[in-house]
């Protein structure tokens, strides 16, 4: 929405693979909106400011549709009313700039996840592909504790191996891989190691799946049921109560079998082929939900 003003996220269109009437029309209650700070020469943080004022103006303003939850009683208030709550995420903590007061900033404008990295080094730690694969510098320690502080969620898809241990070794609350897969099922450095979904399962934390299909099978033509031998593997490790849905829509080319919103259907179908239908329910949104009251 920020390259093209008149996109509209409230009429029915095909230029977004998510928007107000494809979330409608599959029941989505909750959804987590992501700031994404580009590599261009524009000032990182402002660009997160223009995104979160993009996010307040195109699809907040309209309080009667979709209201911004920063606490698991305002989440919960705002289903009750039969609303849809949404979440405010930045992906790439350089829009800090390296100051934390610029993460003090973004907070009291109603960000509660923050993904440390995207996929190169920034001032918090290296991204998993930078090749050095260095950790969590000094300034990113103290942005942890200063999320820890704050009940911010440390996101720790995109990040270094070796930031994420530390993250692990660090953090006293519970952290989410907003949109990664296993490395069992698909070998790509943005996946999850065994290790590591045993970590976030340990923390009480969250597995996003995601649909982008290079992370969900090292072949040409990957399908929903490629998708789900992620989500059995974690089940697998103990973590059916820590798995959840992190589509990347908009973000990146996901399955075939998955464009869009719609198609979230086509998912529950084939979940409900391997799982009960409590377990599906949990998967579709049940185990999100009891992990923002931990964690909100």
């Amino acid at each position: 929405m920020l390259k093209d003003e008149k996109l509209d996220f409230y009429q029915s269109s095909d230029q977004l693979s998510l928007n107000f009437p494809k979330m409608i029309n599959v029941g989505v209650s909750v959804q987590i909106f992501a700031i994404f700070v580009s590599t261009s020469k524009q000032p990182k943080f402002q660009q997160a400011i223009k995104s979160i004022d993009t996010f307040y103006e195109k699809i907040i303003k309209k309080a009667d549709k979709i209201q911004l939850a920063t606490t698991y009683f305002q989440l919960e208030e705002i289903l009750k009313a039969k609303k849809i709550a949404g979440l405010l995420s930045l992906e790439g903590a350089e829009a800090l700039e390296g100051d934390l007061s610029k993460l003090r900033i973004l907070h009291k404008l109603g960000v509660k996840i923050i993904g440390l990295t995207w996929n190169h080094a920034n001032e918090v730690a290296d991204g998993i592909m930078e090749p050095r694969g260095g950790g969590l510098t000094t300034f990113g320690k103290m942005v942890i504790d200063e999320m820890n502080r704050l009940n911010m969620i440390v996101d720790v898809s995109h990040l270094s191996e070796k930031g994420f241990w530390d993250v692990v070794e660090i953090t006293r609350k519970p952290i989410i891989a907003s949109h990664s897969n296993t490395r069992k099922f698909c070998n790509h450095p943005r996946n999850l190691t065994d290790k590591q979904i045993k970590a976030i399962i340990e923390s009480g934390g969250m597995i996003g799946i995601t649909f982008v299909k290079n992370f969900v099978a090292n072949k040409d033509h990957a399908t929903i049921d490629d998708l789900i031998l992620h989500i059995e593997h974690i089940a697998e490790l103990g973590g059916i109560s820590n798995v959840g849905l992190g589509s990347d829509f908009d973000g990146a080319t996901t399955l075939s079998e998955l464009q869009d919103a719609r198609d979230l259907d086509n998912l529950a179908n084939n979940l409900h082929k391997k799982f009960p239908s409590h377990i599906v329910r949990a998967i579709l949104g049940d185990n999100w939900l009891n992990y923002f009251k931990r964690a909100l």
